[in-house]
C-alpha cells in the first residue's frame, strides 16, 4: 500500500472512531437546560422560531434553521436532534485532515484528524443540541479552503468567502477566525489583494446584516 493509500485508510479509521465515540451514547443522558431552550424553540413553526431568537438566544439564525428542518425529519428526542451535532462533529474529522494536508504535510493532517476525534471538548459538543458542531465544522472549513486559497487556487478562495459567511451566520465568535484569515489572505497573496478583498466582502456583510441581531440579543449573553 502506498503512504498516501495508508494515510486515506487512516482518516476512514479514525472518522469511524469519532462516529463511535459520538452516536452510540447520544441518548445517555437528558436534555439540559441550553438543549431544552432548543427544543422548546424548534418546536415551533419556523416562522415563529426566527422570531423567538433574538428574545431568547445569543447566537444567529443559521443552526436553528438547519436544526428545525433536521428535527421535522428525525425527530426532536435526545436522538433525533443530537445527532445533527453528532454528524457535524464526526465530519469535522476528515476536515481537519484535509487542512493539515492542505497547510502543512499529509502527515499533519492525520495528526489534526486523530485529535479532532478524540478530543472530549469537541466530543461533547458533537452530542449537544447547540450550534457548537456546526460551527467546529464549518470553522475547520474556513481553515482547509484558507490553504487551498493560499496556494493560489481560486476555487479555494470562493469556498473560503461562502463557508466564512456561514461560520459566521452560526456563531458570532467565528469572525475573530475569519478576520485573521483575511489579514493573512491579504498579507500573503499581495498580486490577487483584489480578490481577497472581493471574497471578503462576502463574510464581512453576513456579520454587516447580523448587527440588528446583535443588537436585540445584547441582554442574552446566558444564552451563548
Amino acid at each position: 500500500m502506498t503512504r498516501r493509500g495508508s494515510q486515506v485508510w487512516a482518516v476512514l479509521v479514525l472518522t469511524a472512531l469519532g462516529a463511535a465515540l459520538r452516536f452510540p451514547t447520544l441518548d445517555r443522558q437528558s436534555f439540559w437546560l441550553d438543549e431544552l431552550v432548543t427544543v422548546a424553540l424548534l418546536r415551533q413553526g419556523l416562522t415563529d422560531v426566527l422570531a423567538e431568537i433574538p428574545r431568547t438566544e445569543a447566537t444567529p439564525y443559521l443552526y436553528y434553521v438547519v436544526a428545525w428542518a433536521w428535527g421535522s425529519l428525525f425527530g426532536l428526542g435526545e436522538v433525533g436532534l443530537r445527532s445533527l451535532s453528532a454528524v457535524g462533529g464526526t465530519a469535522t474529522i476528515p476536515v481537519a485532515y484535509g487542512a493539515g494536508a492542505v497547510l502543512v504535510s499529509r502527515r499533519a493532517g492525520v495528526v489534526a484528524a486523530a485529535l479532532v476525534a478524540v478530543n472530549p471538548f469537541l466530543v461533547w459538543y458533537s452530542q449537544e443540541a447547540r450550534s457548537y458542531a456546526l460551527l467546529a465544522l464549518l470553522g475547520a472549513g474556513t481553515v482547509l479552503a484558507f490553504g487551498l486559497a493560499l496556494r493560489g487556487d481560486r476555487r479555494g478562495l470562493a469556498a473560503w468567502s461562502v463557508l466564512s459567511a456561514l461560520a459566521i451566520a452560526t456563531h458570532y465568535f467565528a469572525a475573530f477566525l475569519v478576520a485573521a484569515e483575511a489579514l493573512w489572505l491579504l498579507l500573503r497573496l499581495r498580486p490577487s489583494r483584489a480578490a481577497v478583498v472581493l471574497a471578503s466582502l462576502l463574510p464581512a456583510g453576513a456579520l454587516l446584516a447580523h448587527m440588528p441581531l446583535v443588537l436585540a440579543q445584547r441582554d442574552n449573553a446566558e444564552a451563548v
